[in-house]
């Protein structure tokens, strides 16, 4: 059942980044765009964090191995947390803080890649 987990939270990861945000940014003018993706982002992470907590629970009571459980741990705590960085990312970009706004954002990359390929690993553990 973790592997139907794993394989939702793979997919949404691959066309949030693969297909939708690519279309809006060519689509939408820059405002437009910055409004659309300042929605999603923000119910991408919760839906990623709900997923982990979900892979989380059905490994732990299946007695999962502590490399699963770790990487099911690392799907609802960094969508967390990145979750909680978006009002510091979105004011960084509105303050016009450049160097901050790309910390944060590239954390939240960071963090979202984990995700991926922890759940691309996990059938295989």
């Amino acid at each position: 059942m973790h592997v139907y987990f794993s394989g939702i939270i793979v997919g949404i990861i691959v066309l949030q980044t693969a297909v939708i945000a690519p279309t809006v940014f060519k689509n939408l003018d820059p405002a437009s765009a910055g409004k659309v993706i300042r929605s999603v982002f923000p119910k991408l992470f919760v839906m990623l964090a709900a997923l982990g907590a979900g892979e989380l629970i059905v490994l732990t009571m299946n007695d999962g191995q502590l490399p699963s459980l770790v990487i099911a741990g690392i799907s609802l705590v960094f969508p967390i947390a990145c979750r909680l960085m978006i009002p510091a990312t979105n004011r960084a970009k509105d303050e016009g803080d450049s160097s901050k706004f790309k910390l944060l954002h590239k954390l939240s990359v960071w963090f979202t890649v984990t995700v991926l390929l922890g759940n691309i690993a996990l059938p295989f553990i």
